[in-house]
């Protein structure tokens, strides 16, 4: 059996349904709790926890704090549902978000729980970045706002280039960061043919002209600026 199961959580009042949630077999009930209150802002001591299989046939109405999850046979699919036990008083307008206080943890905090898809996630990229290592293979850096801006500054507007794939040419329109895409540095090419999959437009923003299928944006290590004069055709 996994060490970690992938659950859906439920809400007696809320209308929230958190549809793929980690924990460990091993976390008690307890903590599941109160990471439960991140999502519905229900006090761990006013929840009752229902535990359904993946047929959505109840499994236990009452999971006890004291309790690890792997206690109740707990599987992939199977879903909590978490009855609120407060004062009705206390549940009015549950669904008007205004009235619940926000809860937020950084970056930081949030990697540090382990109890979250962020987290799992995180260090299954650190496990893959550990096998490339460990094969000899240098694994890609992560991009920052930095990112490329020595080749980026190789280039500039107006340079003939020729672009991979395909040794395209064209001419630079433009050389910098775009807030659409990925972070780092771009370079912005009109090509002299339609090769390309856009009219120097990114989501919407304007970022040069050209006609339809003439434009393209390129990381600049994908870029060479030289004597490259367009064809005749």
């Amino acid at each position: 059996m996994s060490a970690v199961v992938k659950l859906t959580l439920t809400h007696s009042i809320s209308p929230l349904v958190v549809p793929e949630k980690r924990y460990a077999l091993s976390q008690t009930i307890e903590s599941i709790k109160e990471n439960i209150y991140t999502h519905f802002a229900t006090p761990p001591d006013h929840m009752r926890l229902e535990l359904y299989n993946e047929y959505d046939a109840k499994v236990n109405n009452d999971l006890q704090n004291e309790k690890q999850l792997g206690f109740y046979g707990c599987k992939d699919d199977f879903r909590i549902h978490v009855v609120d036990l407060q004062p009705a008083a206390k549940q009015e307008n549950y669904t008007d978000v205004s009235k619940v206080q926000k809860f937020e943890l950084s970056e930081e905090e949030w990697l540090k729980r382990g109890d979250n898809l962020r987290a799992f996630k995180e260090k299954m990229k650190e496990q893959q970045r550990q096998e490339m290592i460990a094969a000899g293979i240098e694994p890609p850096k992560e991009l920052d706002e930095n990112s490329f801006k020595e080749e980026a500054e190789k280039i500039k507007v107006g340079d003939r280039c020729q672009c991979q794939p395909g040794d395209r040419l064209g001419s630079v329109q433009y050389v910098g960061r775009i807030a659409a895409l990925k972070p780092g540095y771009w370079v912005g090419v009109q090509f002299d043919e339609p090769v390309g999959k856009s009219d120097g437009s990114v989501k919407g923003t304007v970022v040069f002209s050209c006609p339809p299928l003439y434009g393209g944006f390129l990381r600049p290590d994908a870029v060479e600026v030289g004597d490259f004069p367009p064809e005749e055709f």
